[in-house]
């Protein structure tokens, strides 16, 4: 028998009826999160809906866990939250689940209720009078099974068991003139994966909204096949310590190829089938509407996976926009988030003539698609590209590639030219207080070469405010003292600020480059906002703490040479946003 805790679960839904917008009430949520766990337990978790859904009472605001069966047999712990419905009332379904190697929101007042972007935006759903439900994933949390990194035949196929059970035990799902279930879907990176993978054969899904998630899975963790050993230890070491012997064997055995700077060929294929880019020309005729949301200092799931997902999505003619944030996974001990170490979504963004809240912009995107409210997100522009944290502009499509640059020869000695970097970076720019600024510089480019700091290469000067926001190109080649050698170089954007002098690396995004020979590659989107007297200019690094076990090793002498392409916008864009400006 399960123990009722209406009551109680009242209690919490009343405390958690708030967004945290600061890092101290976040801090303050945690303080509770710890106090509610010890008060939490259960004896026996229900495998079917409330008895009285079966009839068209009024229904008070609940949350309460349930067990899903998948098709397999296998049990995925869910938490159901209920909403108020007036006697025959029915609403929409939205479904949440979590990133990889994490765990469900499984109350109003938990993790992700509080602390993660994609659970305050499903809290807010069941508040605007949602069903919500938020899943474990197969081998997270209280979910049976091993961890199969989205296997279409486990993972995937489970968001399908979701609804089945939804629409078998939660009676009061709306639907539209057809008959059909009005369903959306939110969630990031993992969860994000699973509804885009599930949308190619599941069409009972309406609306989604996937965040910070991939397109083309192995070329987002090893692009130019050089893995991204930073973020792939963060990964694996979280999975493995909070959900103990349940990956798939296949992952960490690659993990100690990736250390040693390789991807094989099974786990890239493995990966292959597990990326909507495989199943891109294969969707069924009605995609759901999405809104996708991709970070820009994402240095796991760059903004480039955003913007081809996009392209995919809009083949079938669905509704798809994109906010493109600031934030998304950044790595720990490299790049700074807060509160929850390792990934973050702003809560507001800048787009055009608006400031948004993004939690509401979600629920606007969920109340037009799923309860029909014409025009509700109408607000949401096609593609919002930031610029920082206070700035961004409205554009109709991303620019790929741009004007040409000549970049000569860039020298790198050896493999751990910029390991200090991060340390440096405060203090150059401390010491950018006391610089002056120069609006007037020149930008020469000539051979450079890097030992201790990256290589930089200055070419070009903004003679007035100006944009740089895209993806560039680079064409070119990489040579090496030593032929037989296997060199590896990152290349990355950067402007070298005429207020303080001091060098950044645009969005905080490399692209590795490997082997001697010639390369022709599309680079990480970057964005940012120059004002008169930057220089922009190339920096090459021998390493990169993204990278941190890719990298040729203490010895190396490399160059590389050839053409970039710079995504530099107008001089005076058309629409730019501000803090001061109008907010939704």
């Amino acid at each position: 028998m399960v123990i009722p805790l209406s009551t109680y679960q009242m209690h919490l839904y009343s405390f958690g009826h708030f967004r945290t917008k600061t890092g101290l009430n976040r801090l303050g949520a945690w303080i509770a999160i710890m106090a509610l766990a010890t008060l939490t337990a259960c004896s026996t978790v229900p495998t079917k809906g409330p008895e009285y859904l079966q009839k068209n009472d009024s229904v008070s605001a609940d949350y309460y866990d349930v067990a899903i069966t998948t098709h397999d047999g296998k049990q995925l712990r869910a938490t159901v939250f209920q909403p108020t419905l007036k006697p025959g009332q029915q609403t929409p379904l939205v479904i949440h689940s979590h990133g990889f190697g994490v765990f469900r929101m499984s109350a109003p007042v938990s993790v992700y209720g509080q602390l993660v972007f994609s659970g305050e935006a499903a809290l807010a759903a069941w508040k605007a009078g949602y069903w919500v439900i938020s899943y474990d994933q197969r081998g997270h949390g209280d979910s049976e099974d091993i961890n199969r990194l989205m296997s279409p035949d486990h993972e995937v196929r489970d968001l399908s068991s979701v609804i089945d059970w939804s629409l078998a035990n939660l009676k009061r799902i709306s639907r539209d003139e057809s008959g059909d279930p009005l369903i959306g879907t939110i969630g990031e990176s993992y969860s994000g994966g699973a509804m885009l993978l599930s949308s190619v054969v599941e069409p009972r899904i309406d609306a989604m909204i996937p965040i910070t998630t991939w397109y083309d899975f192995p070329g987002s963790l090893a692009p130019n096949r050089v893995p991204k050993s930073g973020w792939l230890t963060t990964l694996l070491m979280v999975s493995n310590t909070l959900n103990p012997g349940s990956m798939d064997p296949i992952i960490n055995a690659s993990y100690w190829e990736a250390r040693d700077g390789a991807m094989g060929a099974d786990i890239e294929a493995y990966l292959t089938v597990r990326s909507p880019k495989t199943y891109c020309n294969q969707t069924h005729a009605a995609q759901p509407d999405t809104l996708l949301i991709q970070g820009f200092r994402d240095v796991a799931f760059p903004v480039n996976e955003a913007v081809k997902n996009m392209a995919c999505l809009n083949q079938n003619g669905a509704d798809v926009r994109l906010i493109a944030t600031q934030g998304g996974h950044l790595l720990p001990f490299t790049q700074w988030s807060f509160p929850t170490p390792g990934y973050e979504v702003e809560a507001e963004v800048h787009c055009g003539d608006h400031t948004l809240n993004l939690t509401q912009a979600a629920v606007d995107w969920l109340d037009e698609k799923l309860k029909g409210e014409f025009g509700k997100a109408a607000y949401i522009p096609g593609m919002c590209l930031t610029q920082s944290y206070d700035r961004g502009i409205v554009t109709d499509q991303i620019q790929q590639g741009g004007r040409q640059f000549r970049i000569e020869p860039l020298t790198i000695t050896s493999g751990f030219t910029g390991f200090f970097e991060t340390p440096i970076w405060p203090m150059e720019r401390m010491l950018g207080w006391f610089t002056p600024t120069d609006r007037t510089p020149e930008a020469r480019s000539e051979p450079a070469s890097g030992s201790l700091r990256p290589a930089f290469s200055p070419l070009y000067v903004a003679r007035e405010e100006q944009d740089l926001v895209g993806i560039p190109r680079f064409q070119g080649h990489l040579s090496a003292t030593d032929t037989e050698s296997d060199p590896i170089v990152f290349l990355g954007v950067a402007v070298k600020r005429a207020n303080g002098r001091y060098y950044e690396l645009i969005s905080d995004q490399v692209t590795p480059l490997r082997s001697v020979g010639d390369h022709s590659s599309e680079l990480m989107a970057i964005s940012t906002h120059l004002e008169a007297g930057d220089i922009v200019g190339v920096w090459l690094f021998g390493y990169h703490n993204q990278y941190r076990f890719s990298h040729t090793g203490w010895f190396m002498d490399a160059s590389l040479e050839g053409l970039i392409e710079l995504p530099l916008l107008d001089s005076k864009p058309n629409h730019i946003s501000s803090r001061n400006q109008m907010k939704h």
